[in-house]
């Protein structure tokens, strides 16, 4: 368990570094905002809204494993829902890391595109959110089925 406990203070680490890497892009986005043109504005716009989102859940999840670490019986519980052989071949099956690299590097792609041309950020945003969308419903259906 202690193993675990290690493990789960690197990823508090690890979250904590990457909402500070959010909140200093939004923040250098929302004061460049007024340099930009009208269009461009809008998708900051946009930019600004999904990484306050993206804020929110890794705060919730930096808390919920700061609650496992002070307490014994919730970081096992921690554990056994990480380590769950079901969830893992749910996982599997969902496309696990690999679909999860894919809608990375959409979402990597929407961002970039977002500076250049709008048509382009509009259908590769599309095809993140269709890519995650299928990835959910795989998802409930194999929490379902199994």
């Amino acid at each position: 368990m202690d193993e675990f406990r290690v493990k789960v203070r690197n990823r508090m680490f690890l979250l904590t570094t990457l909402f500070v890497v959010v909140i200093t892009i939004y923040l250098i986005l929302l004061y460049n905002q007024s340099k930009l043109s009208n269009s461009l504005s809008d998708i900051i716009d946009f930019y600004g809204g999904v990484l306050m989102s993206f804020s929110i859940l890794i705060v919730l999840n930096i808390f919920k494993n700061f609650k496992a670490l002070k307490s014994e019986k919730k970081l096992k519980k921690l554990y056994i829902k990480e380590n769950d052989e079901r969830t893992i071949m749910i996982m599997r099956k969902t496309g696990g890391i690999g679909i999860n690299i894919c809608i990375f590097g959409f979402a990597i792609a929407t961002i970039i595109a977002g500076f250049f041309n709008e048509t382009i950020f509009f259908t590769l945003l599309a095809a993140t959110l269709y890519v995650a969308l299928v990835k959910v419903l795989f998802k409930v259906y194999y929490h379902k089925k199994l």
